[in-house]
């Protein structure tokens, strides 16, 4: 399976569903954050007609490039390939 790591530079990660398999969350990617401190996480949605969004913690952001992509998006603006 692709990892997070393994997508192209240039695209973006909203919208693309990933699998954390350490958490077992899967959801929309739709922004990041991260303090000095390493302390880090990512918002995601469940559904991306939602307007719900949720938070996922991570020790360090880098964490995030371990998550398996579920579906990739074409452009990066959450529409599907």
């Amino acid at each position: 399976m692709t990892k997070l790591k393994d997508l192209p530079d240039h695209i973006s990660l909203s919208g693309v569903k990933f699998y954390d398999p350490e958490t077992g969350t899967t959801g929309y990617w739709v922004s990041q954050w991260g303090y000095e401190n390493g302390k880090a996480g990512v918002f995601y949605k469940t559904d991306m007609k939602s307007t719900r969004v949720f938070p996922l913690f991570l020790d360090d952001l880098k964490e995030a490039l371990e998550f398996d992509v579920v579906e990739e998006v074409a452009d990066g603006q959450g529409r599907n390939k």
